[in-house]
């Protein structure tokens, strides 16, 4: 599958870094602000919604994970990490036929199959 390619502004990967950074120590709202400063900065910037998703999920807000890693796959659907992810965050739902094929997805665009 052909991957998107992407110039991401610089503003964008800025607040995307610090949002990673942020996520990295726990503190997810301050990632989450990071990471909408980012979307709003580039929209279409597929690796900030997944990174949102996976802030929404630590926070519990599993359906809204869902939805933000809908809305990078739509734009870059080749992202294995972010069907892993989804994957994960349905398993959490309880829609575990849903989650393993979206984990088995992740895996199979990982491993270029």
């Amino acid at each position: 599958m052909n991957r998107t390619v992407l110039n991401i502004t610089e503003k964008a990967e800025y607040f995307s870094k610090i949002g990673m950074e942020s996520a990295g120590n726990g503190n997810y709202t301050s990632a989450l602000a990071s990471f909408d400063r980012a979307l709003k900065e580039m929209p279409e910037y597929a690796g900030a919604w997944r990174e949102k998703a996976n802030c929404l999920d630590a926070m519990g807000r599993c359906e809204d994970a869902i939805r933000c890693y809908d809305h990078a796959l739509q734009i870059d659907p080749g992202d294995a990490e972010a069907w892993f992810d989804k994957g994960l965050t349905l398993k959490k739902l309880g829609n575990d036929e849903e989650a393993f094929k979206c984990m088995n997805r992740g895996v199979d665009l990982a491993l270029g199959v």
